[in-house]
């Protein structure tokens, strides 16, 4: 499986004349990475299929670490946020995937989370880690995503699952 890689100059054209739509959730998504939250935290997000996201943090900064008192672990915030967002842009990219999007503007396509569990399984140490998402259940008002977090040698350190309440805009796009 191909994963869908965001471009890196948002002015690449990829311009769909025969769906519009397409255009505006593919420029949605290529958004995700110029989050200034991302940005200020060294966090990448990638789509690799729909209804799966990953955000990476490819070198870990010295005010990420402090977990467990000790300063060569991640902080648990850190794991939190990173989880937070793979979920959750897990489950805009299926929500992108429905056919009520074609009629959408996908940056007014809101949710926000309602819970959010993390189990903590083993010390996150070491500069590089993911947090992966996954759907596992969608409708239009709620979903439903779990996810595993890894670091840099592909061990487990947390699991989460979590649940969004979502809400669609009010007016559509014409194309």
């Amino acid at each position: 499986m191909n994963p869908i890689r965001f471009l890196k100059n948002p002015q690449e054209p990829n311009l769909n004349t025969n769906a519009p739509h397409l255009d505006r959730i593919a420029a949605c998504k290529q958004s995700w990475n110029d989050s200034p939250f991302l940005k200020a935290q060294g966090l990448e997000v990638e789509e690799t299929a729909v209804g799966r996201a990953i955000v990476r943090l490819p070198k870990a900064l010295p005010t990420q670490r402090g977990g467990g008192g000790s300063d060569t672990v991640l902080n648990g915030g850190v794991i939190s946020y990173m989880f937070d967002g793979a979920l959750g842009w897990a489950i805009i990219s299926s929500l992108l995937a429905m056919p009520e999007a074609a009629d959408i503007d996908p940056f007014e396509l809101r949710q926000f989370t309602i819970n959010l569990d993390i189990t903590f399984l083993n010390a996150a140490m070491g500069d590089s880690f993911e947090a992966r998402g996954n759907v596992v259940r969608i409708s239009r008002t709620t979903a439903f995503a779990e996810g595993e977090f890894l670091d840099a040698n592909g061990k487990v350190c947390a699991t989460a699952k979590g649940i969004w309440r979502v809400f669609w805009p009010r007016n559509t796009v014409s194309a």
